[in-house]
């Protein structure tokens, strides 16, 4: 039987990789993001799971700021603000020095990606370290997505959470 830490490990591959499998729009929609996560994987691990290294979820009230939900004790002298995480062109260089593999996943939730009797549809999905920058979560934003990757093409300000629409 794997372990808890495998498990989840692998569960938190498989939602970003499930999710982006259902939807495919390449529309450009606007909506809010609801997740930014940095996912590594080892050079000298066998196994083929990642590890997340920060995570950081909405709130969804307007007065509140994003969730620290995870920031993995060795990497947190490099995110001097956990809750609005960057990666600069050092922090980049050491990710990929020390891992075989780094993905940026920024989740965005819009009214224009819902299915039938959804009110909204969200996208976890890899985007470019310029476009992981550019946005925080609460961001409005205005995004599209061809399933695997996310493509910034506004940022708005905040979301408003309280609006009949979010």
């Amino acid at each position: 039987m794997p372990s808890r830490r495998t498990f989840l490990r692998a569960a938190g591959v498989g939602v970003p990789v499930a999710l982006a499998g259902c939807l495919d729009s390449r529309e450009r929609v606007e909506g809010y993001v609801q997740l930014k996560t940095i996912q590594a994987r080892e050079t000298e691990s066998s196994e083929s799971a990642y590890d997340t290294i920060i995570d950081i979820e909405a709130t969804y009230e307007n007065d509140t700021g994003p969730e620290l939900t995870r920031l993995e004790e060795d990497w947190a002298a490099h995110f001097p603000v956990p809750r609005k995480p960057t990666v600069s062109d050092a922090l980049h260089e050491t990710l990929t020095d020390q891992f075989e593999s780094v993905r940026y996943i920024v989740g965005v939730t819009s009214p224009g990606w819902a299915d039938d009797g959804e009110s909204v549809g969200s996208f976890n999905v890899a985007t470019t370290r310029e476009n992981f920058n550019r946005v925080q979560v609460h961001s409005a934003v205005t995004v599209s997505s061809d399933g695997t990757s996310l493509t910034v093409h506004s940022v708005d300000g905040v979301w408003d959470f309280d609006a009949a629409d979010g």
